[in-house]
């Protein structure tokens, strides 16, 4: 089990190095907004303030690929009334999710071989039928989205211990308190 530390414990780096070596793992449409269904988007391009935050106390991003188009391409194409949630909560669509939590958690596990802290993976808003991430007392709950729900077992699997939380941008109040959560994971 990996212990989660805060940015101001992190490893020790050479002097000529600048960088962080802490990121945070982050669904495509949080940082690119081009990546949402249609109508779903909630900013121009990207969560700003939350990169900004990253930013500033030099976190990297890992973007995580968006599983709804990895599936279903750009235009989620799926069955007629069916959602992106039905189209990926089959079989096939659990499958291509766990791949990419596979993949996702490869990574971390790359990162962490030389020295980087995860910080947190950033999932998404509540609507979302693959990366909302409703967390509760002992992990996701079960209404979280089919990808967050992959990605934490992969992790679990893995016995790595790692924040999944949603940043819920389709509400400002919701979304200041996401942001300070963030905040406080960075102090």
């Amino acid at each position: 089990m990996i212990q989660l530390v805060k940015p101001t414990e992190r490893s020790s780096k050479p002097p000529d190095d600048i960088r962080g070596r802490c990121f945070v793992a982050a669904i495509d449409c949080i940082l690119n907004q081009n990546a949402r269904d249609a109508g779903a988007a909630q900013f121009p391009v990207m969560n700003f303030e939350l990169f900004q935050l990253c930013h500033e106390h030099r976190v990297g991003v890992l973007e995580m690929p968006c599983p709804e188009i990895a599936a279903l391409d750009f235009k989620r194409e799926q069955a007629p009334r069916s959602t992106n949630r039905d189209a990926l909560d089959t079989e096939s669509g659990r499958q291509r999710c766990a791949e990419i939590a596979t993949e996702v958690v490869d990574r971390v596990e790359a990162y962490r071989a030389i020295g980087y802290v995860l910080l947190a993976a950033l999932g998404g808003n509540p609507q979302s039928p693959v990366c909302a991430a409703y967390d509760g007392d002992s992990g996701l709950r079960n209404e979280s989205g089919v990808f967050m729900k992959a990605l934490q077992a992969e992790f679990q699997e893995r016995n790595l211990d790692a924040r999944l939380k949603g940043m819920r941008d389709h509400d400002p109040e919701l979304l200041e308190q996401d942001l300070q959560w963030f905040r406080d994971v960075l102090i």
